[in-house]
């Protein structure tokens, strides 16, 4: 998500330039695993371990990323940020995926931790000071982000995830389609 330049996005996208609600994102955040158990529990499980290509993930490591992801690549870089500390510490998902086993876990249980987790950050995105979102700290690699910055890409991070899961568990459905209709999709 750090990728896109916001200025680039402000300026190719013609979006304005007010800030979204502290509501609205703890809303749309405490949504993603309400819209992933809906997604995700008709597909079966086999399919959600598949991974798409050799070392991609597979839609249940994408939604254990996502709770892997929640205290320190968002709560914790908030706070400290607010909290006047100078550097941004570092997030690496891959190793945040080491230790635990999200591909053979139980998608219900995941969905469960991952809601149980967004209470507590939905929570703490209500309970922010707009006045304390543009507070400065360094991230190493892309130089100087405010809270408030950390804060927008949370969403914007889960919609990323949901676009890779939902690429992920696509193909399984091309098999069963003719020629004609696998041609006319593309694939």
């Amino acid at each position: 998500g750090l990728a896109v330049g916001p200025s680039l996005v402000r300026a190719e996208l013609g979006y304005n330039l007010v800030m979204r609600s502290l509501e609205e994102i703890a809303a749309s955040i405490e949504s993603t695993p309400v819209v992933l158990r809906a997604l995700l529990t008709p597909i079966d499980p086999e399919i959600l371990r598949l991974q798409p290509e050799p070392g991609e993930w597979c839609a249940l490591e994408v939604v254990g990323h996502l709770i892997a992801a929640e205290a320190p690549a968002f709560r914790d870089r908030i706070r400290d940020i607010i909290a006047g500390k100078p550097e941004i510490a570092g997030f690496n998902p891959s190793l945040e995926l080491t230790g635990r086993d999200f591909a053979s876990a139980d998608l219900s249980d995941l969905v469960d931790e991952l809601e149980s987790e967004r209470s507590v950050s939905a929570t703490y995105v209500r309970s922010l000071d707009v006045d304390d979102l543009s507070r400065p700290g360094n991230f190493a690699t892309y130089g100087t982000f405010e809270a408030g910055d950390f804060v927008h890409e949370w969403p914007f991070h889960d919609q990323d995830h949901l676009q890779q899961i939902l690429a992920a568990i696509k193909p399984s459905y091309l098999p069963h389609m003719s020629d004609a209709m696998q041609q006319a999709l593309g694939s």
